[in-house]
């Protein structure tokens, strides 16, 4: 019988979650499957949780939620690439779902756990933090914590989502200044005023938003974009190229291949991890970690077993 144990965050993307047991049932024959259920209830419990389905010999866990409440249960299962690890996106960017090609849909997302088709994929590591999608630092880490903020605000109402993420992005647009970095790859060193540096394992910060639109999470390397400072009317032009995936041709993006960087800075401000904002100390090290994740993803992909 496979055991599978579903880790529920109730407040992510400000979606009501009271369907997910009914649909779980639906799928999950009793004959063949042992499911558990749990809610997260409070910040750091689906770590915790997903530990100890791993403890308890779970064959998958699964993350019913956004990219905070992924990026939570897949640090623990990073440990152990034997148990897969499903994701039901329920959040308001799901990066990392979007770019597995796992459905939105939250029946289609469990059918897909049923099938449990899987790959390995890569993850990064900054300060100490693990991300799957994106890390950085600059205007979308303070974007980030913006988004947070107006998020905690706005999650009873259900306001969590791409439009309070696009007004903060307006609300933070005419005040951000751009900072003086230094940035050291496998490659070279540079210095660089930078609106902001994404370190990409995936292409998009989630939304269909393409920050990297090059990055594989099967390469075991990042794809680095520093955005240099530009005028504000050609923001719409850049806005148009993050959605059509040709932003790396921008003139103000500088794209870098490398396993590692390191990235220093006098007044670093906010940075991210997977979109989830936090204050860490210069200099920033990141470190590719290749194959190091297995999730299950559609049969169609290229390196599913």
């Amino acid at each position: 019988m496979r055991k599978i144990v579903v880790i529920i965050n109730p407040i992510a993307g400000g979606k009501s979650k009271s369907n997910v047991a009914d649909i779980v049932r639906q799928v999950f024959p009793e004959r063949i499957f042992c499911v558990d259920l749990f809610e997260t209830q409070y910040a750091g419990h689906g770590y915790e949780l997903a530990k100890q389905a791993i403890a308890d010999g779970a064959e998958t866990v699964v993350a019913v939620g956004g990219d905070g409440t992924v990026n939570e249960v897949g640090r623990a299962m990073i440990s152990d690439t034997s148990v897969k690890f499903g994701i039901v996106p329920m959040g308001s960017g799901n990066g990392l779902a979007r770019h597995a090609e796992i459905p939105m849909d939250t029946t289609a997302a469990f059918e897909l756990i049923r099938q449990g088709y899987s790959e390995l994929i890569d993850y990064g590591d900054m300060n100490g933090h693990i991300f799957f999608t994106t890390a950085g630092t600059g205007f979308d880490a303070e974007v980030g914590k913006r988004f947070a903020e107006m998020g905690n605000k706005f999650s009873i109402t259900g306001k969590r989502g791409p439009v309070t993420y696009m007004r903060a992005i307006f609300e933070m647009a005419t005040t951000y200044v751009p900072h003086d970095y230094v940035i050291m790859t496998d490659e070279e060193v540079f210095r660089q005023r930078a609106f902001l540096i994404t370190i990409g394992n995936a292409a998009q910060w989630g939304n269909k938003i393409y920050i990297a639109p090059k990055a594989s999470q099967q390469d075991g390397i990042f794809n680095i974009s520093v955005v240099k400072p530009f005028l504000y009317l050609e923001a719409p032009v850049m806005a148009a190229q993050l959605l059509n995936r040709s932003f790396d041709r921008n003139q103000h993006v500088r794209s870098i291949e490398s396993r590692h960087v390191r990235i220093l800075c006098d007044d670093i401000g906010y940075s991210h991890v997977d979109g989830e904002p936090m204050l860490l100390q210069s200099p920033l090290d990141v470190t590719m970690h290749a194959a190091g994740l297995r999730i299950i993803v559609p049969k169609e992909r290229k390196n599913v077993l």
